[in-house]
């Protein structure tokens, strides 16, 4: 029997975009947790109405005028994506992260620390698993946040949602069901 505990949270993916492709391993998460009923906050989706492009064509563009020192117009763009998906961290209830240790991902970076200094809880994969994590992150998360695959975070949300596994941290500040 599960408990719903999560049903009707929100939670946003953060993860490589620039260096690397992160669209996969979010729509897989949107897929479980559809089942669970918990909103997903995706970078690639913006949920707002009046969303800004941060689609592959985009980025695109916005490499070919870097390159050609565009940088006013590029820097204006970046400054609403960035204001855009950290807006997302803060209404998250809790954050999914992915990361490629040996990868920049300087958004992935901010989000992070943004959702540290806000306490929000963090379930953090390391592609190549937990023993590649970066050191500095061991610095800023309690390690049994970090996870070796994204499967493993999936399941402690599942065993959380259920009811299996406890809330074990006063990071989780969950309002009731009634007014999610």
């Amino acid at each position: 029997m599960s408990l719903n505990i999560l049903k009707k949270t929100k939670a946003y993916l953060v993860g490589h975009m620039q260096y690397s492709d992160g669209q996969d391993w979010r729509e897989y998460v949107e897929k479980q947790f559809s089942l669970l009923e918990i909103t997903c906050f995706n970078p690639y989706k913006h949920p707002f109405l009046k969303n800004i492009d941060e689609g592959e064509n985009k980025r695109k563009e916005m490499l070919e005028n870097l390159s050609q020192g565009k940088y006013e117009e590029v820097s204006e763009w970046m400054r609403n994506v960035r204001s855009y998906d950290l807006n997302l961290v803060d209404r998250s209830d809790f954050i999914i992260a992915h990361l490629i240790p040996n990868v920049a991902s300087w958004g992935s970076a901010e989000e992070l620390v943004t959702a540290v200094r806000m306490k929000k809880p963090i379930f953090l994969s390391i592609e190549g698993g937990k023993k590649k994590t970066p050191l500095w992150i061991l610095g800023m998360l309690p390690h049994h946040y970090i996870y070796n695959s994204i499967d493993e975070v999936l399941d402690i949300i599942k065993n959380i949602d259920s009811g299996k596994k406890s809330i074990d941290s006063d990071r989780w500040r969950l309002l009731r069901k009634e007014l999610r």
